[in-house]
């Protein structure tokens, strides 16, 4: 076989080494990186041998899965070939058994806390009751229509639980679960072209009236663009108040701290207002502080944040929105205003353009002025 290549060394149990029992190790071939499958078993002739070849998926947790199911084989039948003589082909293993177990184990841990919160809800409410018991390769383009069909009856939108069918499929043809992935139906999962919803100006003035640390939450999200994570996880020192600017660093994801959502670090310049709130919010405190910290001294959850928000403006008698509306109102004026959209994406930690040009929507004013310089 031309992937094993023979070597004299004792008989005994898999080895690949002290420094590497994973079954992978990663090359760098013309400046790139490569994951190789790497290890040492012994051959159904008593004779030890090296197993060396390319991981079929170049990432990290698939070239792990992958190395795991040769080595189980080749500790079990002296061989790494797969569907041996006289061996049967195992049976696909069903949908909830993957997802309980490699699903669960290898891939959940790659995703940021609030998607895999996200995701194990949608499993519970909707995935294991119509796919649970289905064999992986019975899960078809009829199949997933069925799903987004019934979720449809219900009055539930399909984009989130479509997606993660997508998710776990692909997961399982990486980890060698599944033989074959299936086509997936077209327009089951569309990016939504919904228009944000954003706030009025004459809103956004009410908003801020709020005080105390709800209303610099309503400030760092509407004239500085963040993201609620990003504003619970604001400390001290992100805030140069020499330069200006906020250096934005962090975010929570269900509670845990990690980098932004974009994954990039950004830098947002402070207006006037937002500035004096912040130098009053910031004095006295030590340089890991949190910013925006409650009544009780602590950091609010997201629940209270928004609980906050929306019971002010129930109080205030403006119309109830999201938290994140906030978020919305600040890409919608700044390109109103006749910011360039690279800077705004840039603003607002955009990974792609095409986000932020959905989020900067025209209103129904701008509609009629653009119509405007036709007449004379």
């Amino acid at each position: 076989m031309r992937d094993v290549v023979r070597e004299a060394t004792a008989h005994g149990e898999i080895l690949m080494g002290s420094r590497n029992t994973t079954g992978i190790r990663k090359e760098t071939r013309g400046g790139k990186p490569h994951w190789v499958i790497d290890f040492r078993f012994t051959n159904k002739n008593g004779e030890r041998v090296r197993f060396r070849r390319d991981a079929s998926v170049q990432l990290q947790n698939a070239a792990l899965v992958e190395a795991k199911r040769f080595m189980a084989r080749a500790a079990e039948t002296g061989s790494v070939e797969e569907d041996a003589a006289g061996d049967e082909k195992p049976a696909c293993v069903t949908f909830d058994v993957f997802v309980k177990g490699a699903f669960e184990t290898q891939f959940m841990p790659s995703f940021r806390p609030a998607t895999r919160f996200r995701y194990r809800a949608l499993l519970r409410q909707s995935l294991f009751a119509f796919f649970g018991p289905k064999a992986l390769d019975e899960i078809g383009p009829s199949e997933i229509r069925s799903f987004a069909a019934t979720l449809q009856q219900r009055g539930v939108q399909t984009k989130g639980p479509v997606t993660l069918v997508r998710t776990v499929l692909r997961t399982a043809h990486e980890s060698g679960h599944l033989d074959e992935l299936p086509q997936f139906p077209r327009g089951l999962a569309k990016t939504s072209k919904k228009v944000p919803d954003a706030p009025s100006a004459a809103e956004f003035e009410v908003m801020l009236s709020a005080t105390g640390w709800l209303g610099l939450a309503i400030m760092l999200a509407g004239l500085a663009g963040m993201r609620s994570g990003e504003v619970r996880a604001l400390e001290v020192r992100d805030v140069d108040l020499d330069g200006h600017r906020i250096l934005l660093r962090r975010a929570l994801s269900e509670d845990e701290s990690l980098t932004p959502k974009s994954g990039d670090e950004r830098v947002i310049p402070l207006v006037p207002e937002l500035e004096e709130r912040l130098r009053e919010a910031v004095r006295s405190k030590l340089p890991k502080a949190r910013v925006v910290l409650d009544d009780n001294g602590e950091t609010p959850r997201r629940q209270k944040v928004l609980y906050s928000f929306k019971k002010f403006l129930k109080a205030a008698g403006v119309k109830e929105r999201s938290y994140h509306s906030l978020r919305h109102h600040f890409i919608t004026e700044l390109v109103r205003r006749g910011a360039g959209l690279e800077a705004v994406r840039m603003l607002a930690g955009h990974s792609k353009l095409e986000m932020t040009q959905r989020y900067a929507h025209a209103t129904g004013d701008d509609l009629k002025a653009a119509i405007g310089k036709l007449g004379k």
